[in-house]
């Protein structure tokens, strides 16, 4: 009986043991937030004022009970924007959060947008932020306002809730250049040192609309690129997706649209003795979608002549961004300073502090683009017309 008594109180002296070493990794819910305490913050907009604070701009998402939503229109409904103002951003967001009755909570951030007085005096200060707060999302994707921010949150589409949504889509619709945070903060410490984000500008009350994209050196707006340039920039950083082309063929009337549906292009770096080159190779396939010409698109001599045309605009598309580039913004945004790291590392190391002053400019680059026509179309004569030329 004794020996029994023993080993039952060993058995509670081991479970109390055990209870208290498992404290420490059973802290339950410990960073819980209730929703009803939090403040759902969709956008972070920041700008600098003319006497040179910092504002920022919040927009909140006013959550809707399921079956009351009006279905568009009316969204302003939906949003609350608040700002205020510091001498940095933190100090700002404090005097934010001192309006508001519930924690500012930007775990569900989609977009961050940046006034242009801010772009053109230096952004250093807001990427740090970015990057040292953790309740900030490294995938949101990040806009430069040609006015304020503010402007850009009270701008509400009809049959979107808020103006987040609409920026959101433009992007993945209009296939521009999209840039989340973290791929800003990659390209600002990569060997260019040079990024691109793209504009975004109200033009009525109900109206937003993307305008090119801003470039920057170091972490100072130096240009902006229009839809022609960054159409260009999209072809060489590989990441042009589909879009309509319209050409023209010498001695012919009217116009052929092409949509392009695949694009590859293909950076070789060259040194020769003491010259520096780089070869651009960009091929590409693409769909008949127009034929405004008397060309019947079924005789392949013709189709090669559409093909030769398109060559011709690509090719000076991407010769003005190339030129724009390297004479005005001195800004490597199209991957060219990682293409010769990659290839001749220890030469790198002897230029890459003067490759946006002197060796990017002066780079000799040629340009070779390779069209494909795939599909062009099911008809063998332009349709509408009489007969074939």
């Amino acid at each position: 009986m004794m020996r029994a008594g023993h080993l039952k109180g060993a058995g509670k002296k081991a479970l109390c043991l055990l209870l208290i070493v498992s404290l420490p990794i059973l802290p339950g819910c410990w960073d819980r937030k209730e929703l009803n305490e939090i403040a759902l913050i969709r956008a972070v907009g920041i700008d600098r004022t003319e006497d040179g604070q910092i504002e920022v701009t919040i927009l909140q998402a006013i959550p809707v009970r399921a079956g009351t939503e009006s279905g568009g229109g009316g969204g302003g409904q939906q949003q609350i924007i608040l700002s205020a103002r510091g001498i940095t951003i933190p100090e700002a967001k404090a005097k934010l959060q001192e309006k508001m009755g519930r924690r500012i909570f930007t775990g569900h951030q989609e977009v961050v947008v940046l006034g242009k007085r801010l772009a053109k005096t230096g952004i250093r200060e807001a990427l740090d932020f970015f990057a040292r707060f953790p309740g900030f999302r490294k995938d949101a994707f990040l806009f430069v306002s040609k006015g304020t921010p503010k402007e850009i949150f009270e701008t509400v589409v009809p049959g979107e809730s808020t103006a987040t949504e609409n920026l959101y889509k433009m992007v993945r619709l209009e296939r521009a250049v999209d840039m989340t945070i973290m791929r800003v903060l990659q390209e600002m410490s990569g060997d260019a040192e040079a990024t691109v984000i793209p504009m975004v500008m109200k033009v009525n009350d109900t109206t937003l609309a993307l305008n090119g994209a801003a470039v920057f050196r170091g972490d100072k707006m130096v240009d902006h690129l229009d839809r022609k340039a960054e159409e260009g920039l999209l072809w060489i950083r590989n990441e042009f997706t589909s879009r309509i082309i319209n050409t023209r063929l010498p001695g012919e009337r009217g116009y052929v649209s092409l949509e392009v549906t695949k694009s590859e292009a293909e950076l070789i770096p060259k040194i020769e003795e003491k010259k520096r080159r780089i070869l651009l190779k960009v091929t590409a396939e693409d769909d008949v979608q127009f034929n405004g010409t008397r060309l019947s698109l079924y005789n392949p001599s013709n189709v090669d002549r559409v093909a030769r045309a398109m060559e011709r605009i690509v090719r000076d598309r991407l010769r003005w961004t190339v030129e724009k580039m390297q004479k005005k913004a001195r800004a490597d945004v199209l991957g060219f300073a990682g293409a010769f790291h990659r290839e001749y590392p220890e030469e790198w190391d002897k230029m890459k502090d003067r490759w946006n002053e002197q060796v990017f400019p002066r780079l000799e680059v040629d340009i070779q683009v390779r069209v494909h026509i795939r599909r062009p179309g099911i008809t063998d004569r332009p349709a509408g017309l009489p007969e074939e030329r």
